[in-house]
């Protein structure tokens, strides 16, 4: 194998395995010589990629025992994570893995010890994180410019791709979870947690949560796959402006709304009352120069691999997001707010 070109193997369809499998295929650096999944019939929804010189097979034992595979992307059902992500890491192979990593933290930091033991490369797939839009949030907020942040609004909703190995807490959540983090470098210390589960299926199928971050800021993550109008959008409120993410919208994915509110003096000091300041400003959408997310990650593992450069979702964030998961669905069932216990 050339060092300059990446020998992959893929296990797991499904879903969002086929843009994988097309983004791996098509990378200048990357020779993908596997496709992997148990159910022939998956492997038949490739056929319009004409993948040349990879082999589709049904046996992940014969990906991951190839001496020649230098990296397993894995995308099968969140169940399976833990168990593949290990045996490719014992096997010496670099996992990019599907989020979540696993549904146990324990399990995770595991998986972190073990690569970093083998010096193996462990990336999750929290794509938002390449997303150019979000980048242009992060330096809204940390430049200043929205003012001190009051609260984020995080909405992902749609109807339909119910899935069963997982509720939607776990299966959209970490999306949010990874945004608010990363635009405000702050991990939550709590959260508290409500949702229904109207399709009888006994997990989760919307869910209202709250975060709470240090410096007083609340995150607020909407979840659904039972709501018929399709969202995925982030509003960060700051004392001197509003940004709003909306990664459904192709031609302005990032607007800025000058306006805001905020507090002058007190009138009467004995009584407590304030006078407030209403400003209005212009809308503004500033020019966002975007690119497919997916590929973006994909380029990003194979230059961690090639290049030994660092990237922004590493198994230990996985980690982190995985433990303030836990802490959501023990909200679930208590209905009351929890407490977030992040380890090494």
């Amino acid at each position: 194998m050339s060092a300059d070109r990446l020998c992959v193997g893929v296990l797991g369809v499904g879903h969002w395995g086929p843009n994988v499998v097309r983004n791996l295929a098509t990378h200048p650096r990357v020779r993908l010589k596997y496709v992997c999944d148990i159910e022939q019939n998956a492997l038949s929804r490739l056929e319009h990629l004409k993948l040349e010189g990879c082999s589709l097979v049904t046996d992940p034992d014969l990906v991951i025992n190839d001496p020649e595979v230098q990296a397993i992307a894995i995308e099968t059902p969140a169940s399976t994570h833990y168990a593949l992500s290990r045996q490719a890491l014992q096997a010496g192979k670099h996992v990019y893995c599907e989020k979540p990593l696993t549904i146990d933290p324990q399990e995770g930091r595991e998986l972190c010890r073990l690569a970093e033991e083998r010096d193996r490369k462990l990336l999750v797939g929290f794509t938002f994180l390449y997303n150019k839009g979000v980048h242009k949030l992060r330096e809204l907020i940390q430049s200043g410019r929205l003012g001190d942040i009051y609260y984020i609004c995080c909405t992902r909703t749609h109807l339909g791709l119910v899935r069963n190995d997982v509720d939607v807490v776990w299966d959209l959540v970490p999306h949010d979870i990874s945004i608010i983090n990363y635009v405000t470098g702050l991990t939550p210390t709590a959260v508290l947690a409500s949702g229904v589960e109207p399709l009888g299926t006994g997990r989760m199928d919307a869910a209202f949560i709250t975060l709470f971050y240090p410096g007083n800021i609340v995150g607020q993550i909407h979840v659904s796959w039972v709501d018929s109008n399709k969202q995925r959008l982030v509003r960060v409120i700051g004392s001197k402006a509003r940004a709003e993410f909306d990664d459904l919208n192709n031609l302005e994915p990032i607007r800025i709304f000058e306006k805001g509110i905020s507090m002058v003096k007190k009138v009467q000091p004995d009584f407590g009352d304030f006078r407030f300041l209403l400003r209005d400003g212009d809308i503004i959408s500033p020019k966002i120069d975007m690119s497919e997310p997916l590929r973006d990650m994909i380029d990003s593992f194979v230059r961690a691999i090639l290049d030994h450069e660092t990237t922004i979702s590493d198994g230990k964030r996985a980690v982190q997001i995985t433990a303030i998961v836990e802490a959501i669905q023990r909200s679930l069932l208590t209905r009351r707010q929890e407490p977030v216990t992040l380890k090494g």
